[in-house]
């Protein structure tokens, strides 16, 4: 039996389980991200209970975030516990250890973890499962993994792997290193995402020596700036196809920042560039609170440093806001500019008052998934914004109205969350912020 496409889905089953695995396969697998599509083959109930238990625990973890069921997720947590039980048994097994199915089974236990926004500081398992499937790799060894779907596997585990370490803090190991250089050689991998990727494992292992004490911070300053330059060359170096086009206009937007917006060809380019940015941006805010809060032994440059940094902060933000508009504004010159239509196109409807958030009479949007999607992926770019550095508070009044928008006009409840956190303005870690999120089980 083949998973539902989006085309395919007008009504679900009256199973909530089923409801779940529907929604999920058409999210992950076969419709909007098709990140996950190395699951196809297991829609139907697998013959592996660990893996289908695991599917099933994600699916409902899945329903219950998209529909905000606390009977979903109730049921979730018991499927998931079940998918422990058993998944440890065949990690015991000598005959299914080695076996692809326990393997992507540690893979969706990890979503699992995401989806449910486990803490990443205090949780073992938020890491455990990402840990998990590296060791299965290992055992299995990589010349095992040589068709396309088991290669996809080896991606998915890197990229799930490096976001986990940035956001616990931790180092990458050279064995993901290894991995990440075998499956790039046997998919001829060198798309811009790609590279990018490859500079976010820098990226961990410089945050995580500095967090845990392991160098100067002479050297991470030095290490910082040399990294913010390698992230200069890739957005110099990127093709014609990964380009954007940028349009002024000559009378203010409530929409558009300064009256500038960029146009993208689709939503993996624009969160390639904005993940850049906002790296970027992380990497100069820490540079520039260096110098304005320590003696150094690179005096004779901090001013030079500071300028810099700043410029860089503030450049890269713009850039995230002019980002914005295509996919958020919902009539208007920026929603039309340089984009394909959606698949399906957006329907307009005017629903009772107990069916709406917008004024009564007013038309509201029923959107598909994808644009849904594009719209989430802006919102922890949106927070780096208005949040992680002093130089781009100006920038805040305009953030939050884009977040609060997001979550009132589209039902986004997570976009309002990162909205009143901004307003309050607490100290908080931005990958703390992002696990909030949802971490990859949404964006990457």
């Amino acid at each position: 039996m083949s998973p539902p496409s989006g085309q395919d889905l007008f009504w679900l089953p009256l199973s909530l389980e089923a409801q779940a695995r529907d929604a999920f396969f058409v999210h992950y697998v076969a419709g909007t991200t098709t990140t996950w599509d190395f699951l196809r083959l297991y829609y139907s109930t697998s013959s592996s209970d660990h893996l289908a238990l695991s599917i099933d625990a994600a699916s409902l973890a899945y329903l219950s975030h998209e529909m905000h069921s606390e009977a979903a997720l109730e049921i979730a947590r018991k499927k998931y516990v079940s998918a422990l039980r058993t998944t440890s048994k065949a990690v015991q097994s000598l005959d299914l250890v080695a076996e692809e199915p326990t393997l992507l089974a540690s893979l969706v236990l990890d979503l699992f973890e995401k989806i449910t926004i486990a803490d990443s500081k205090h949780n073992g398992a938020w890491k455990s499962h990402v840990n998990g499937a590296l060791a299965l790799v290992r055992l299995r060894g990589l010349d095992n993994f040589q068709d396309p779907s088991a290669l996809k596997v080896l991606v998915r585990l890197s990229t799930n792997f490096i976001i986990t370490a940035i956001a616990s803090g931790d180092p990458v190991p050279n064995e993901l290193v290894t991995l990440r250089a075998y499956a790039g050689k046997q998919l001829h991998a060198v798309d811009p995402k790609w590279h990018l990727t490859d500079l976010m494992i820098h990226y961990a292992n410089l945050r995580a020596n500095i967090l845990r004490g392991i160098i100067s911070f002479d050297d991470y300053v030095r290490a910082s700036l040399k990294l913010d330059s390698k992230l200069q060359s890739l957005s110099n170096e990127m093709p014609e196809s990964w380009m954007y086009n940028t349009t002024i206009l000559d009378h203010d937007s409530e929409r558009i920042y300064e009256r500038r917006f960029d146009s993208y060809t689709d939503r993996h380019v624009t969160q390639t560039w904005n993940v850049l940015r906002l790296i970027r941006i992380l990497l100069n805010q820490s540079v520039l609170q260096y110098c304005l809060g320590s003696e150094t032994s690179i005096n004779e440059t901090v001013p030079l440093l500071i300028q810099t940094t700043s410029d860089i902060i503030i450049a890269m933000a713009r850039d995230i806001c002019a980002s914005v508009p295509q996919y958020v504004e919902c009539k208007g010159i920026a929603s039309t500019r340089h984009r394909p239509p959606p698949p399906p196109p957006i329907q307009e409807v005017t629903p009772s008052p107990e069916e709406s958030n917008n004024t009564p009479g007013e038309p509201c949007h029923i959107n598909s998934a994808s644009r849904l999607l594009d719209i989430y992926t802006l919102i922890f770019s949106l927070y780096i914004v208005g949040g992680a550095s002093h130089l781009t508070s100006f920038m805040k009044p305009w953030v939050t109205t884009q977040l609060h928008y997001i979550g009132e006009h589209y039902g986004i409840r997570n976009a309002e969350l990162v909205a009143r956190i901004l307003e309050e303005g607490k100290e908080i870690n931005p990958w703390s912020v992002y696990t909030l999120l949802g971490s990859y089980a949404f964006v990457a």
